[in-house]
């Protein structure tokens, strides 16, 4: 269903809600229209689409960090989760960023959201990244028929086509035919995803 960890107050049926520090974690409301009165002192709204991401950037405290509210989606994201992030991009006034998997089910689900309203940037983990963060090719996994068949379907989706750069990186993941989960940055450090990968794409606003 998806999670939320960060500097967020809201309303929700009648009730004030606060996010509280980790291991608790907030579902995604499933009823937007019941949801108001949002409040955070927050700068960004950080989408992780990887669960194991997800929590490694919530241990970390990466939320105060970089003033964010972490949000973790399912991929595909689920329209719930979609109407609440644009939501707090429009109540809060935040810019949106994604993090994910550096496959087609996360541009996929990226992509979900600017259809539904919700204009994102891509932080990472993006193909043209793979060879600088020094990750070895047993780490990389290869891309399946299923994968390269929507890897194609996403270059003639009109969304994607808006997104230049966006196109420019499935080009390269089709062409290498590899795909990287999150979870294999821990093969060069337990820690390189939250305290190395992360912070150095969000201090030089790496995203597009």
């Amino acid at each position: 269903m998806g999670s939320i960890a960060g500097d967020l107050r809201f309303r929700y049926e009648g009730s004030m809600m606060h996010l509280t520090p980790f291991p608790v974690l907030l579902g995604i409301p499933l009823e937007i229209e019941y949801v108001s009165d949002m409040e955070s002192k927050a700068k960004y709204i950080l989408l992780c689409g990887n669960q194991s991401g997800f929590i490694e950037l919530a241990k970390d405290k990466v939320d105060d960090t970089f003033s964010c509210i972490l949000v973790h989606t399912e991929e595909p994201a689920t329209y719930w989760a979609v109407d609440f992030v644009k939501k707090m991009k429009e109540d809060l006034g935040l810019p949106v960023l994604a993090v994910g998997d550096s496959s087609p089910l996360a541009v996929k689900s990226f992509s979900h959201f600017v259809a539904g309203g919700c204009d994102i940037k891509w932080l990472g983990l993006r193909p043209s990244d793979l060879e600088s963060t020094g990750l070895s090719e047993g780490c990389m996994l290869a891309m399946r028929k299923a994968d390269l068949e929507l890897a194609q379907q996403l270059l003639e989706e009109d969304i994607v086509k808006k997104k230049p750069e966006w196109v420019k990186e499935l080009k390269i993941m089709v062409n290498n035919q590899r795909k990287v989960e999150i979870e294999a940055l821990s093969s060069i450090a337990w820690y390189f995803f939250p305290r190395d990968y992360l912070p150095r794409k969000m201090t030089q606003q790496d995203w597009i």
